[in-house]
């Protein structure tokens, strides 16, 4: 037996048109700066929804973290890192209650070492606040490095 589908609609034609968004990119600056600070423990048990399905995905292949409470374990076991995130591409849009940010980064370690980092988030707006429903951190290889042939 076959179910119907129903579409519904969640929202109205005029909040559909994806946009710029200052205010998502301002959170994620402040982000890469509590990163340097040492208030990103802090700063990340607001950040991130409460809500079932959030997760975090690292760049070690086994760097995946699910549910809020992984995840505030993870950012307080990482501590106080001092890595300076300096943006190089930050791109921010929201559509309705979702937004999301991408961007290259350039994280200099204390030991004065530079990686280039790709940073994905995706939020979600709960009671007027965005909150983090996703976030992807990885480092860039080439296919090459893979033995993959291009």
């Amino acid at each position: 037996m076959e179910v119907p589908i129903r579409h519904t609609r969640i929202f109205r034609k005029e909040n559909t048109a994806m946009q710029p968004s200052p205010e998502l990119e301002d959170l994620i600056r402040q982000l890469y700066d509590k990163e340097a600070s040492g208030g990103l423990f802090d700063f990340a048990k607001h950040l991130y929804s409460r809500q079932e399905g959030v997760s975090v995905i690292g760049s070690e292949p086994n760097d995946r973290h699910e549910g809020y409470e992984a995840i505030i374990h993870f950012y307080e076991a990482a501590g106080a890192s001092g890595v300076e995130i300096k943006a190089d591409e930050l791109k921010a849009y929201c559509e309705g209650a979702f937004g999301w940010v991408v961007d290259h980064v350039t994280a200099k370690l204390p030991n004065g070492i530079e990686i280039p980092v790709r940073h994905t988030y995706i939020f979600h707006r709960e009671d007027d606040a965005w909150k983090i429903v996703h976030a992807h951190i990885s480092v860039g290889v080439t296919d090459e490095s893979l033995g993959v042939e291009g």
